[in-house]
């Protein structure tokens, strides 16, 4: 999946979360860092942990070193694909 990809299906995912739901996929296209797009720091954390229930199963725990990359868009796209192929080697084959 391309960083293209993954910026859409963060934007469709983010209109899912009462914190976020205003937000568009332009948004984040135009965006740099979270705090432009007016999410604060324990919002992003909420909104990973609900993502790892939705998308992982809650088979990925949150890891000290994503913290310093949720400050900005690509960042967060990073630690969505990290979950994501962590997910995937988790999964029984």
């Amino acid at each position: 999946m391309s960083a293209d990809d993954y910026l859409h299906k963060l934007a469709d995912f983010l209109r899912t979360q009462p914190m976020t739901s205003e937000l568009t996929y332009e948004d984040l296209a135009r965006a740099t860092s979270r705090e432009e797009l007016g999410i604060s720091s324990l919002n992003i954390i909420l909104v990973l942990v609900n993502y790892i229930k939705e998308h992982a199963d809650n088979s990925v725990t949150l890891k000290p070193e994503w913290v310093s990359r949720l400050n900005d868009v690509d960042g967060i796209v990073s630690v969505l694909r990290e979950i994501d192929d962590s997910s995937r080697e988790q999964a029984p084959a």
